[in-house]
């Protein structure tokens, strides 16, 4: 039974910042520690937002937190788990970016790719979960091929213009779509200015507003009449003693995740009372497509089951050959690239002498 252990960032994003934008370094390191105790077919996920292990047999929240290094009492509120055929499902949701804090976010599908990999590198995949996220890579491409899930729903930006009616200089954080709607609809009656964390990006603010530095944020942010932010990032844009300096004034957190401290005026989504019906239809479109996906892996593994595949056969011995040589491998004290090239020769090659052996069998 597939098995999904995972720890969700969000509700304490410093504890996990060592983690996030490591790419195949933190994988392969953590994935190692995770093979000294995990002993069936695993592979470890890590995207902005959270790190999950996707495993043939169900892992102890503990024993992905000390391969994460990271503290099990001070991490426990982050913790879920999910198993069976709603963890096959899960995948698929995880891919499309859809449960992710910036909703349709398309670059889990990279993340997915680059843990898969990095898995079958160290030997602790299988074909069964190589299968998995190949599929869920592949989902993820066809959802955001068809449909436009990076949506926000103009009747938001509305509602904050609405309120702002006798303020005259705004400022806003953030140049994604949520941004730059509400700069769009707020340019005709406002002074706007807006700041953004990657100053690459300013090609993206709508004719008409000022681009600010990103440096200065507290400064504009004291001299504007109110202040917005629509950034995607995880870290917040002011900190509580900042944000409690701009206390009187209407601060609206369009973020997702949330992007201003908790603080009293704080104005969030939830707090607009408008519903999100683009959103709405993206969930509906991708659960329902989700559950045919995942069907459709589940049918793949009963006809593996059913039907001897040497292919198959090959990859899970290929991998778990991996497994046991990965100790001596790692201590060779290789160069990154040829240790890759290694590993990747020793599966490919206990893969055709499996299947050569086989054929000659028959």
């Amino acid at each position: 039974m597939l098995s999904v252990t995972g720890l969700d960032f969000t509700p304490a994003v410093t504890l996990f910042s060592h983690l996030q934008n490591r790419g195949d370094e933190v994988l392969i390191t953590c994935g190692r520690k995770l093979l000294k105790t995990i002993r069936f077919p695993f592979v470890l996920i890590i995207t902005c937002d959270r790190a999950e292990v996707v495993s043939e047999n169900k892992v102890p929240p503990e024993t992905l937190e000390r391969a994460l290094g990271v503290n099990p009492i001070a991490v426990s509120r982050c913790r879920y788990s999910i198993e069976g055929p709603d963890a096959e499902k899960h995948i698929f949701l995880l891919s499309s970016g859809i449960i992710s804090p910036l909703f349709g976010e398309d670059t889990v599908q990279g993340q997915i790719a680059a843990a898969s990999a990095a898995a079958r590198l160290i030997g602790s995949s299988s074909p069964l979960l190589d299968k998995l996220l190949n599929m869920a890579v592949a989902f993820s491409k066809k959802m955001h091929t068809a449909y436009k899930l990076r949506v926000f729903d103009k009747s938001i930006a509305e509602a904050v213009a609405k309120r702002l009616a006798g303020y005259p200089r705004v400022l806003i954080v953030g140049s994604g779509e949520s941004a730059r709607t509400v700069a769009s609809l707020l340019l005709p009656e406002h002074e706007v200015h807006i700041t953004l964390r990657d100053e690459t990006k300013t090609f993206l603010i709508p004719p008409g507003a000022v681009a600010v530095s990103y440096e200065n944020r507290m400064e504009e942010a004291l001299q504007s009449d109110a202040v917005i932010s629509a950034s995607s990032g995880l870290y917040l844009t002011f900190t509580p003693e900042e944000a409690s300096k701009l206390a009187g004034k209407p601060l609206f957190d369009l973020s997702s995740p949330p992007d201003l401290p908790d603080i009293e005026g704080v104005i969030r989504v939830s707090d607009l009372g408008v519903r999100e019906g683009a959103k709405e239809q993206a969930v509906e479109i991708v659960n329902r497509e989700a559950e045919s996906a995942a069907g459709e892996f589940r049918a793949w593994k009963e006809r593996t089951a059913s039907i001897p595949d040497t292919s198959y056969a090959a990859e899970r011995v290929a991998m778990e050959a991996m497994r046991r040589l990965e100790g001596p491998v790692s201590r060779l004290s290789l160069g990154p690239e040829s240790e890759k090239a290694l590993r990747t020769a020793i599966i490919d090659s206990v893969r055709k002498a499996y299947i050569s052996t086989a054929f000659r069998r028959d």
